[in-house]
């Protein structure tokens, strides 16, 4: 059995203690990601709704698809008007039509009419109330002409 003299327990110790903060930093490392992560997921959160009314049923010449159901599992009500503002800001295909104290208007658009033959749309109008919370959602899904 091998003997471990002086001179080694400060090799062995120091080695110890690069593992120990190795370890530490891939955990917090770790926290942040995952802190980061879900911070992006709040943040993106228009995406994946946008996705979803886009791969649903598509509209076919002047029809409009109601998708409110849609943008209220991801909107609920009640959500702050600044939180929608946010969310869905992060979209670069979105604009906002109207912004008044009651009633908020976005309008995402997928293509150009005259450009791409399958561009569509996607109106929300949130009614807000006088604190600026949503109190209804009203969303269609459109085909541009």
């Amino acid at each position: 059995m091998p003997r471990i003299t002086p001179s080694h327990w400060a090799a062995t110790f120091a080695l110890i203690g690069i593992a120990v903060l190795s370890l530490l930093s891939c955990t917090n490392a770790e926290t942040a990601l995952t802190a980061s992560t879900q911070e992006d997921i709040l943040k993106s959160e228009a995406v994946p709704m946008l996705d979803e009314i886009y791969a649903s049923q598509k509209p076919f010449r002047f029809q409009q698809v109601d998708v409110s159901s849609i943008v209220s599992n991801y909107i609920p009500l009640g959500t702050a008007k600044a939180t929608v503002l946010e969310m869905v800001g992060k979209s670069p295909t979105s604009k906002i039509v109207e912004d008044t104290a009651g009633k908020l208007v976005i309008r995402d658009n997928k293509g150009q009419a005259m450009l791409d033959p399958d561009a569509r749309s996607i109106v929300m109008t949130f009614s807000l109330n006088s604190s600026g919370k949503v109190t209804h959602v009203y969303a269609v899904y459109i085909k541009n002409q």
